[in-house]
């Protein structure tokens, strides 16, 4: 009975160890952290990256953080750069976060979706 309860507590603690925590915070149909003006542009009409995913990503070594914190911004500006253009449509913003004691974690914003060029230059 003993050796059970024991066998129990070890696996619990692996359990909760290991566990890690995502939050989706939204479905958008247009976001961008740039300076755009689409009143005068025909969004639906322009060509789009489909599928592009950006991340910005802070590693914990042990239990000292490697570098700033990540943010939603820095996750646009990822996504902006790999697709080629200022704004966002159909985006999935996700944070998520995971950490083993003592030995490495990641906490992370990403941003799902179709990246537009509104900008001629």
């Amino acid at each position: 009975m003993k050796r059970s309860f024991i066998s129990f507590l070890i696996i619990l603690l692996v359990a909760v160890t290991l566990s890690s925590c995502t939050i989706r915070h939204g479905d958008f149909t247009v976001v961008s952290n740039k300076l755009t003006r689409l009143s005068e542009f025909e969004l639906e009409k322009a060509d789009r990256v489909k599928g592009i995913m950006g991340k910005d990503v802070q590693h914990i070594i042990i239990f000292f953080p490697a570098g700033g914190p990540p943010t939603l911004e820095g996750a646009l500006d990822d996504a902006f750069e790999k697709g080629g253009g200022d704004v966002m449509t159909d985006a999935v913003i996700e944070q998520s976060s995971f950490y083993i004691p003592l030995i490495y974690g990641q906490s992370v914003w990403q941003v799902k979706g179709d990246v537009v060029k509104t900008r001629k230059y």
